[in-house]
């Protein structure tokens, strides 16, 4: 009887001591950074437009920066986001992201464009079930008067 009501305390106080280490939070005091969606990777070109034409100093060329970041949500699916960005407004700007499997097959494409713009992006999903060697590739292209059309293409993985 004596070794029960012992291995009873005993028991009963290792109990209590389990649950009170243990700390629930509310759905309130969650951090909201912590549902950000996680940059896993990311690639940039950066380039200087070049022209045939001597009136256009090399000072003035405007810049173009093109990347592809691919990113892992809390909830859904990852995704890619190319962007194409340039230091003055362009003719022309196009942003393309496709994702595709570790296989290199396509699983989606997703592209926009600009007119008289300096900023396009696009973004697409990706739906395959395992993601660990997938990648996506970013292509980008900048149209404007007097300066050589420019053309990136980027590639960021899972």
């Amino acid at each position: 009887m004596n070794m029960k009501k012992s291995l009873s305390v005993t028991t009963l106080g290792l109990a209590v001591l389990g649950f009170g280490f243990t700390n629930n939070a509310s759905a309130s005091e969650i951090d909201t950074v912590d549902k950000q969606p996680v940059l896993v990777d990311l690639d940039t070109i950066q380039s200087t437009k070049t022209s045939s034409v001597p009136s256009l100093t090399i000072a003035a060329a405007p810049k173009n920066d093109s990347n592809i970041s691919v990113y892992t949500p809390f909830f859904g699916n990852p995704y890619a986001v190319a962007k194409s960005k340039s230091t003055t407004t362009e003719d022309y700007v196009y942003a393309k992201a496709r994702t595709f499997n570790g296989d290199g097959s396509l699983v989606n494409t997703k592209s926009n464009s600009a007119k008289k713009s300096s900023f396009v992006s696009a973004t697409a999903t990706n739906t395959s079930i395992y993601y660990g060697d997938d990648y996506a590739i970013g292509n980008h292209t900048y149209k404007l008067s007097g300066y050589n059309d420019v053309n990136h293409e980027t590639k960021a993985f899972w």
